[in-house]
């Protein structure tokens, strides 16, 4: 008995092929047997070709299951694979619309016709911005050897960035529109009689008023420069974002969102 349990496999496989065996001997007999003979054959082989079938259809279903789990397997890691790829791909694809919309707005700022007048237009990119005044002051990669000097004008395809405050010979810096230091004369781009002053937040927005205070300025105008000071007339500024009266200063105040977008800003122009 302890041999049967410790070789309880051997036992399971030799009783199989015992009874596969006495399957084919009663098979041959029923064949060449009399009929009363056949028919009991045919029922022994019945009994046993019975739970042998059910024992056989389960391994080779197994087996098919076992294959048909790695097919699966093997699909599901190409799938991963080609989802990977196609990430990749699109990341590749917003990489190159942003490249491409930047281009655009460099274009626009070389044609932009303010500027006819201007002798030379040097493309530059940014390299360092100030993190504790984001856009306020950056740098730029063209200084003085690019012909680059103080209060050169900078804007993109979008609209008036600021100007020169420094220049070395491979590197300038900017002030921004968005300074507190740096004032501009504007005007409305739908009322060219509605002028006015603007300067930066130091933030993201620009405050100014208008030097009449009867001027038909509303939310939603364009402004534009008028070309008194440094920067030549009609460049972008912004969009009115909303107005008020200043009852002491008997003034209409407006606040304005700026054209260009400081936050995605890479490259520039800069006019002499």
């Amino acid at each position: 008995m302890n041999w049967f349990r410790e070789h309880r496999l051997l036992t399971v496989i030799s009783g199989i092929i015992l009874a596969l065996c006495l399957v084919i001997v009663v098979s041959f007999l029923s064949v060449g047997g009399s009929s009363f003979l056949g028919n009991k054959t045919h029922s022994i082989v019945h009994v046993i070709q019975h739970p042998l079938s059910f024992i056989t259809g389960g391994v080779r279903n197994t087996v098919a299951g076992i294959f048909k789990y790695d097919e699966v397997k093997n699909e599901n890691e190409q799938l991963k694979e080609k989802l990977r790829k196609a990430e990749e791909t699109n990341k590749d694809l917003l990489l190159t619309k942003d490249e491409l919309r930047q281009l655009k707005d460099l274009s626009r700022s070389l044609s932009f016709d303010p500027y006819k007048n201007r002798k030379q237009a040097v493309a530059a990119r940014i390299t360092e911005i100030d993190n504790s005044n984001p856009y306020i002051v950056f740098t730029v990669d063209a200084g003085t050897e690019d012909g680059v000097s103080k209060d050169d004008i900078v804007v993109d395809g979008k609209g008036l960035i600021g100007k020169v405050l420094d220049t070395g010979k491979h590197w300038s810096k900017v002030v921004s529109v968005l300074s507190e230091t740096n004032n501009i004369s504007f005007k409305s781009l739908r009322k060219t009689s509605v002028m006015g002053v603007l300067a930066g937040d130091g933030k993201k927005i620009l405050k100014g008023y208008v030097m009449k205070k009867e001027a038909p300025i509303i939310k939603g105008d364009i402004l534009v420069t008028s070309g008194i000071g440094v920067y030549p007339e009609g460049i972008k500024i912004g969009r009115v974002s909303s107005v008020d009266y200043d009852e002491d200063r008997q003034l209409k105040v407006v606040e304005v969102q700026p054209t260009v977008e400081f936050e995605t800003l890479q490259k520039v122009t800069i006019y002499k």
